[in-house]
């Protein structure tokens, strides 16, 4: 009876071992066959001991965890499989706003150290309702904040904080291109002449964004001077790498509007920022103040993109 009972644990190891050494080899990944075969205990989600079995689950590990429990459920699983024909953009609107900030130690401390800091400490953030979406992506609306930085020279947005209000865009952001994207609640209005964004994250701070349009009349520079920030590349991090942001729109964003009047509408307006921070302590994207706001914009764009590594 013992040498059965071995025999069969010899054989149930062998042909996890087969399975995990095909995983690792293959390009065919399966969540559900991934689960199944490593799930030792059936509690429905993998330990990092259990990953240790898949060499390559187990050196992504902490990419795959975006709620930092220590384990691995099918959902985050499901992160790395996104076909490549998904989250195409077709319609979006949203408001968006350039500002400065002369708190240059934050800005240092929140800009990772593989950039350097630029000439001028310029912030980047919006907040967007992608409405209209591909059928096999559910649409979703996305809070972000840019730092400009400089990477071998040149100058570069850096994604610090993106807050979104689908789970399924939070993983494919975070294991296609390496963006830091959370969970939150977003709300946007459009009021008469006046747009406002407000979102509400994980640690429950707020920031709210608001374009009011009527009667403002937007000057020469300050259209120059978003059109030259608006073609800057963007760079993330993924898995430790530098990697830069392919897709999206080609040229500059007043360019474009007036290119293709029919698909992108731009409205600019006095821009105001208001952000709640008392419910966390030390450093946080949101504590970066504006010593002065560059321009901002509402956008309708009904002309389909997609995201990717470039």
């Amino acid at each position: 009876m013992r040498t059965v009972t071995i025999l069969l644990v010899f054989i149930s190891w062998i042909g996890l071992s087969n399975y995990c050494t095909a995983q690792n080899k293959s390009t065919t990944y399966d969540p559900q066959r991934v689960m199944q075969f490593l799930d030792h205990n059936h509690d429905n989600k993998i330990s990092q001991e259990e990953a240790k079995h898949a060499q390559r689950l187990a050196n992504n590990f902490t990419y795959l965890d975006t709620n930092k429990d220590g384990f691995l459920d099918l959902e985050e699983l499901k992160g790395t499989n996104q076909t490549t024909s998904r989250y195409t953009y077709l319609e979006s609107e949203g408001v968006f706003i350039y500002y400065e900030t002369q708190e240059k130690k934050l800005y240092r401390q929140l800009l990772p150290t593989a950039f350097d800091l630029p000439e001028r400490l310029l912030v980047y953030t919006f907040i967007c309702d992608f409405y209209k979406m591909d059928a096999a992506t559910q649409p979703y609306k996305e809070a972000s904040v840019f730092l400009l930085g400089q990477y071998k020279g040149k100058e570069v947005w850096h994604c610090i904080y993106m807050p979104v209000t689908s789970r399924e865009s939070m993983l494919a952001g975070i294991h296609r291109l390496g963006l830091p994207k959370t969970m939150g609640t977003i709300d946007f209005v459009k009021e008469n002449n006046d747009y406002k964004g407000t979102v509400t994250d994980e640690n429950q701070c707020t920031m709210t964004l608001s374009i009011a349009t009527e009667k403002y009349s937007v000057s020469k520079d300050e259209v120059a001077l978003i059109n030259q920030l608006s073609v800057i590349p963007k760079m993330n991090l993924l898995n430790g790498e530098v990697i830069e942001m392919g897709g999206g729109r080609n040229g500059d964003i007043f360019g474009l509007a007036q290119k293709y009047p029919n698909k992108v509408t731009i409205i600019s307006g006095k821009s105001e920022i208001h952000v709640d921070t008392s419910t966390v302590e030390g450093n946080y994207p949101l504590n970066l103040t504006p010593s002065k706001i560059l321009g901002g914009y509402y956008m309708l764009n009904k002309i389909p993109f997609r995201l990717g590594k470039k």
